[in-house]
């Protein structure tokens, strides 16, 4: 199949951008997603135009720009190709490993989200990405090392790779990992934050009892505690007393099944009451079905607020508004990163908090 086949558009143009530097934008980004060749052509300024929906005065302008600043050259045919320096000064390429938790597939579904926001993001900067999947409860093998030059690791494989190995032959980006000083960068969500902003919406509404649900046992993840932490704090600032909290500890295991009896027995033993921020997708999720078949009503009776990376709350009945994981700016970021590392100008050690959304549906 001909690179010229099809195009792909940009992303994001700047609202501020001129024709031409709209132009020039989405034919870089076509170069990079088609990986044109040195010395390759572009399609026809006819072809150009038409696709774009520009003037053909337009992307000869753009592709003047694009020859001074060395993407392009001329052919004596006036033919525009790529540069023959191209990608030794402008689009280096760096073989990049992410490594996820799974065994055939990645276990936690908000990391998929983000394996997919990566392969996006580093397809459209031309670097070379390679997922690999690191089987749950495995130690990493030395093999993790070969062929890549930076390795981007998650949360679940952190302990494993921090455990198995003294020292990095790579550097490494945390991707919402261990806060390990020993990872060249982690870009993590801001947890601390999402519990703020989930108690401001609920004392935004005017909400008098709260309850902060998580899975046993994770109080001591550093993530899930920052949740807890933030959502306490705010709620105190905002003059509840201290009894009009309540913090419920849930079973954990593997099986939604399993979750789902852990929430009834506790809601059998405690009748649904006030609002509800639940830690954890998957629990937030069981929460609601369980709400359900007890025939409480959502949000009339009582509200849910979720912690979902994983976008499962819009399939819930009713959908569940949630702290969500940006994981579109954390691919954003780490891909930043990248470059920053692959330029020689990078720092070690940064700690890049991303901030969480607010995502508002009818649970609340």
């Amino acid at each position: 199949m001909s690179a010229h086949s099809h195009f792909n558009r940009p992303v994001v143009i700047s609202p501020d951008a001129t024709r031409r530097d709209a132009a020039s934008d989405q034919i870089k980004h076509f170069i990079r997603t088609n990986r044109l060749a040195p010395g390759e052509k572009l399609p026809t300024v006819r072809k150009l135009s038409e696709h774009f929906e520009i003037t053909r005065d337009a992307v000869w302008r753009a592709l003047h720009k694009l020859q001074k600043e060395e993407w392009l050259e001329v052919t004596p045919s006036k033919r525009y190709v790529i540069s023959e320096s191209l990608y030794t000064r402008i689009l280096r390429s760096i073989r990049v490993r992410a490594v996820f938790s799974g065994k055939g597939y990645i276990y936690f579904s908000g990391f998929r989200r983000l394996a997919d926001a990566l392969s996006r993001e580093c397809r459209y900067h031309n670097i070379d990405l390679h997922i690999e999947l690191l089987p749950l409860q495995k130690k990493p093998e030395p093999a993790v090392w070969d062929n890549c030059d930076l390795l981007m690791i998650d949360s679940d494989s952190s302990g494993s790779m921090l455990g198995a190995f003294s020292s990095f032959p790579v550097p490494v980006i945390g991707l919402d990992a261990n806060y390990s000083d020993r990872y060249h960068a982690n870009v993590v969500t801001d947890h601390h934050l999402g519990g703020r902003i989930c108690a401001e919406a609920m004392l935004k509404k005017g909400v008098r009892e709260a309850v902060v649900v998580y899975h046993a046992g994770s109080e001591n993840n550093p993530r899930v505690s920052a949740r807890i932490d933030g959502f306490r704090q705010t709620w105190l600032e905002g003059g509840r007393a201290l009894g009009s909290l309540a913090l419920v500890p849930i079973g954990w295991s593997r099986s939604s099944f399993e979750i789902a009896l852990n929430v009834k027995d506790y809601l059998e033993k405690t009748p649904a009451r006030g609002s509800y921020f639940v830690t954890d997708g998957r629990l937030a999720t069981s929460f609601l079905e369980v709400l359900a078949y007890q025939k409480v009503a959502v949000p009339d009776e009582v509200s849910v607020i979720g912690y979902d990376g994983a976008q499962r709350g819009e399939l819930t009945d009713p959908p569940m508004t949630t702290i969500q994981q940006d994981m579109d700016r954390i691919a954003v970021s780490a891909v930043r990163h990248i470059q920053l590392i692959a330029s020689g100008g990078a720092e070690s050690g940064v700690l890049e908090r991303i901030p969480p959304l607010f995502v508002m549906r009818s649970s609340f």
